[in-house]
């Protein structure tokens, strides 16, 4: 197992957004990312270390969201309508069990 943790860079937290959308929206890919989830950040480019867990997947925002507003909430802007979900998303992947810690979960969350 690794030491430390592993932080996703810019361009693959991007990436990780577009997952984190599709398994928001698709429950055939959710249930693959829950029995693959390495296979599925190769294919998109996500070259992840081993021996670090894979990233923690967000729970999905309440309401009626589009692919493109699910994709901007998960990379961590506002889209129309969001006001109060997720706010911002950095994935961390922690040797204590945290795989990824996602920034704040909207503003009522933030101290």
């Amino acid at each position: 197992m690794a030491e430390g943790y592993y932080v996703l860079s810019e361009d693959e937290r991007r990436k990780f957004a577009g997952i984190v959308s599709k398994i928001w929206s698709d429950e055939t890919f959710a249930e693959r990312w829950q029995n693959e989830p390495f296979a599925v950040l190769a294919e998109h480019d996500i070259e992840y270390p081993e021996g670090f867990p894979p990233p923690l997947v967000p729970e999905k925002p309440s309401g009626d969201l589009s692919l493109e507003s699910l994709e901007a909430i998960a990379a961590g802007s506002e889209a129309e309508g969001t006001a109060g979900t997720l706010g911002s998303a950095s994935s961390v992947s922690c040797p204590a069990g945290t795989a990824a810690c996602f920034g704040s979960y909207g503003s009522a969350a933030q101290a």
